[in-house]
C-alpha cells in the first residue's frame, strides 16, 4: 500500500513539473503509439541549435513546464522543429527507421488539441498525389480547434 501511495505522489509531482498538450500523431492513416528520440529543436541564428526533450503517447505530448514557458517566450522569427524517429515494420518483419522533422509554431503548444497527420509521399497511396516537403519524402496536415491545414492533392 505504501508503495502505491508513493508512486501516486511521484506521478502527481511529475505532472506539476510538466505541461502536456492533447496531441495525436498519425502516419499514413494509423495512430502512432510509440515514437523514439522525440524533441523540439530550436533553430536560432543568434544562439545556434538547442534541443528540448519531450515525451509522447497517443493523445498527449508533454514537456517540462519551464521548457514550455521558454518556447512560448521565444521570438516568432525563431524556427521550431518537432523531431522524432518512428519504426515501421514491413510485411516480412523487417524494421525501417523513419526520421521526421516537422516545422511547428509555438501556438501549437497553446491549442486545446492538435492532430498531426503525416503522409509518406514515396508510398503508393500518396505518391504523385501529395507534394513532399522540400528535401523530404513526406508531408503533413493538421487538425486543431481553429480549423485545418490541408495540402492540395493532385487528381
Amino acid at each position: 500500500m505504501l508503495v502505491v501511495l508513493s508512486h501516486i505522489a511521484l506521478l502527481a509531482q511529475d505532472r506539476e513539473g510538466s505541461k502536456g498538450s492533447d496531441f495525436i500523431i498519425t502516419i499514413d492513416g494509423d495512430i502512432v503509439k510509440t515514437i523514439y528520440r522525440p524533441e523540439i529543436v530550436i533553430l536560432d541564428s543568434g544562439t545556434g541549435v538547442k534541443s528540448v526533450p519531450i515525451s509522447y503517447h497517443p493523445g498527449a505530448l508533454s514537456l517540462a513546464k519551464n521548457d514550455r514557458d521558454h518556447l512560448l517566450s521565444l521570438d516568432d522569427s525563431i524556427k521550431l522543429l518537432l523531431k522524432f524517429e518512428y519504426n515501421e515494420y514491413t510485411t516480412r518483419g523487417n524494421q525501417k527507421v523513419l526520421n521526421y522533422e516537422i516545422e511547428i509554431g509555438k501556438e501549437w503548444l497553446e491549442q486545446a488539441y492538435m492532430i498531426l497527420h503525416i503522409y509518406n509521399t514515396d508510398k503508393k497511396p500518396y505518391k504523385g498525389k501529395l507534394k513532399p516537403i522540400p528535401g523530404k519524402n513526406y508531408t503533413f496536415e493538421l487538425d486543431y480547434p481553429g480549423g485545418q491545414m490541408i495540402r492540395l492533392r493532385k487528381k
